[in-house]
């Protein structure tokens, strides 16, 4: 059941998956076409549109620029707050339409190849999100209900017995036979008590 379960929810997940990639926005930084320069608005133009938009896996960023002037580069947290724009493991991109897939979770930074650029506003972090599930895929995993009810059979031996007749006086009883109904009802007892037992391991081993 454990294996079934896993099965269930990695299909679930991955139609999740695939129905949010195919949602996916493409954001222009800024919401321009080529923001990415200074002068800015403001130095807070860029933090402002960052947290004026909802970026989850999959979608796009966009970076519009004149590459002779310009370029981007993703950078970690600490080079974003003292625009540091060299690094080891920065990512630089320098084409003048940088397209930035974001299919990581959590926070991203970019700032300008220009540290004079970037300490004026020109860098911008964002945090992307998971997508939240749609609601046809708010299912739960199928059930097994296990059958509670006696076997027909059984039920008949379990109804209740006629109110008894009068008994025999000690010298008109019969003698006890092997087949007699003290040994039918241990068997159809040990019957009830061996199929409780097959159900209760089914559910034991189903759940």
């Amino acid at each position: 059941m454990a294996s079934s379960s896993l099965i269930f929810l990695t299909i679930t997940f991955s139609v999740w998956l695939l129905i949010s990639s195919s949602e996916s926005t493409e954001h222009f930084v800024g919401d321009s076409e080529k923001l990415w320069k200074v002068p800015l608005p403001s130095e807070e133009a860029l933090v402002n549109w960052a947290s004026g938009h909802h970026f989850i896996i999959g979608d796009t960023i966009v970076f519009k620029y004149n590459k002779r002037y310009e370029a981007v580069h993703e950078v970690n947290e600490r080079d974003y707050r003292r625009c540091v724009t060299k690094g080891s493991r920065h990512k630089e991109f320098h084409g003048g339409n940088t397209r930035v897939v974001l299919d990581t979770l959590g926070a991203r930074y970019f700032v300008s190849g220009r540290r004079s650029h970037c300490l004026r506003g020109l860098k911008v972090a964002i945090v992307v999100m998971p997508p939240s599930p749609p609601p046809s895929l708010t299912i739960s995993p199928p059930s097994l209900t296990l059958p509670l009810a006696l076997p027909a059979s059984l039920l008949q031996s379990t109804s209740p017995s006629p109110s008894p007749s009068p008994s025999p006086s000690p010298s008109e009883s019969p003698s006890p036979s092997p087949n007699s109904s003290g040994r039918k009802g241990g068997a159809n007892g040990s019957g009830i008590i061996v199929w409780f037992g097959v159900s209760l391991a089914m559910l034991i081993i189903f759940t």
